[in-house]
């Protein structure tokens, strides 16, 4: 059978998807949908995800867990940097509703000059499953206050040397 359950990905914005780790493997409805990019965030576990030599969809595979104590936002960065653009992306972990939410919302936050909150409840409008763990959350605050402070310009964040910031000690 060749479909997708209701909850394996919504559209959040006219380039980017949300999605769980059914949508990144259905490479006809990622056609369908003219999707070129596919972001996964997955545990360092789980094998990677389906990945057809004769597809022209370019992945990128970060490996995380979905635990309070990660820091995710080492990689907002990196993960930021490949959403650029003007091909459609689906982002995605295993359920869809944390880490994958979590880098869309950062996204949101930084192309839209969005609060947290906003960005947040703009994504949530969305895909009503999402829900950053509380430590991802965290994280989301501490980018808002760096966005403010470098005048959203994503540029001038070293994303390799946050670990001075006090509050993301506690983060590995």
């Amino acid at each position: 059978m060749d479909i997708l359950g209701s909850n394996d990905m919504d559209e959040i914005t006219e380039k980017i998807w949300l999605g769980n780790k059914n949508a990144a493997a259905h490479i006809n409805n990622l056609n369908k949908h003219k999707i070129m990019k596919v972001l996964s965030l997955i545990d360092s576990h789980i094998k990677n995800i389906n990945q057809e030599t004769e597809s022209p969809i370019v992945r990128k595979i970060i490996k995380i867990s979905d635990f309070p104590t990660k820091n995710i936002i080492k990689y907002f960065g990196e993960c930021l940097n490949f959403m650029e653009g003007n091909e459609k992306i689906l982002v995605n972990c295993m359920i869809g509703s944390s880490r994958s939410a979590t880098i869309v919302i950062a996204y949101i936050m930084w192309k839209q000059k969005m609060k947290y909150e906003d960005a947040f409840n703009f994504v949530k409008s969305k895909r009503k499953i999402i829900n950053p763990n509380y430590g991802f959350k965290e994280q989301l605050k501490i980018f808002e206050d760096l966005l403010i402070k470098v005048d959203y310009d994503l540029n001038k964040i070293d994303f390799n040397s946050l670990e001075k910031y006090e509050e993301l000690k506690k983060f590995k």
